[in-house]
Order: structure tokens, then sequence, then C-alpha cells
């Protein structure tokens, strides 16, 4: 035996595992609040068959025989719910443009990208029958792909 004092290794070791803890705590928290985490409801989005249609109402707005009509059936085939067709007052749109009458601008966005016009102009109505007009130019062609 030796007179030796027992020695304090324990001591040491739970010091040790206590600053590793820490310094892995402390990193967490320095990623959550960096953004290095990222919530997965910001990456969430419904598919846009999943949504409500937009209702819009097509005007030809260039004078060419029965365009509005072609555009309408075009929109057919998408997410877009056709009201009703018609002509403008006044045959003078060289670009087809997309007024706001009801709708947001969430749905705009999604009308955008639906149609491919990214011209827009708002003249709010709220009795007016759609969400949106869109009155087709003479650069039509572009958005009949």
């Amino acid at each position: 035996m030796t007179n030796k004092p027992p020695s304090k290794k324990w001591f040491s070791k739970a010091v040790l595992l206590w600053l590793a803890f820490a310094l892995v705590l402390g990193l967490f928290i320095w990623a959550a609040l960096s953004g290095r985490l990222g919530s997965k409801s910001e990456t969430f989005s419904y598919a846009e068959d999943q949504l409500p249609a937009i209702k819009v109402v097509v005007l030809n707005g260039c004078g060419i025989s029965q365009l509005a009509a072609e555009f309408a059936a075009h929109l057919s085939r998408k997410n877009i719910d056709v009201i009703s067709v018609g002509n403008t007052p006044h045959p003078v749109y060289d670009k087809s443009i997309i007024v706001i009458r009801k709708g947001d601008k969430e749905d705009l966005a999604r009308l955008q990208k639906m149609t491919g016009i990214q011209r827009w102009t708002s003249a709010v109505n709220e009795y007016y029958s759609a969400d949106f007009e869109i009155i087709v130019g003479r650069d039509f062609e572009q958005f009949m792909n």
C-alpha cells in the first residue's frame, strides 16, 4: 500500500463530458438560429391541379376574328376556368395583358406561369364575374404553345 491519495480521474472525465455536451448543444443552437435547419413548411407547395381553377374572362384586343374563342380553348387545357369570351371596344392591343379584377397576387403569379403573359394591370371591381381578365393582343402566338 501507498500513502498516496487516490487520483481524481473521474472528476476530469466528467468535466470533459460536460464541455463536449455544451459544445454540441452550442453548435446545434447556432445552426438552428442561422437557418441551417430549414423548416419543411417553407418548402411545401401544392401542385397546380390541387389548387382551385382561376376564373377569367378572355377578350380579343386586336381584332383578329375568333381569337378570344381560340385562346379560351387553349386555356381549357390548363387549370383555368374561362367564364366568357368577347371583344374589347377598340382593337388596339399589340401586347397581351392580364387585368386583375378580384384576384390576388398569388393567383396572378399562377396565371402568369400558366399563360406566359407577364404584363398586368389592376382594375379592381368586386362585382366583376371573374377574378381576372385576359386581353389578347397581336403577340398571342407566343402564348399559345
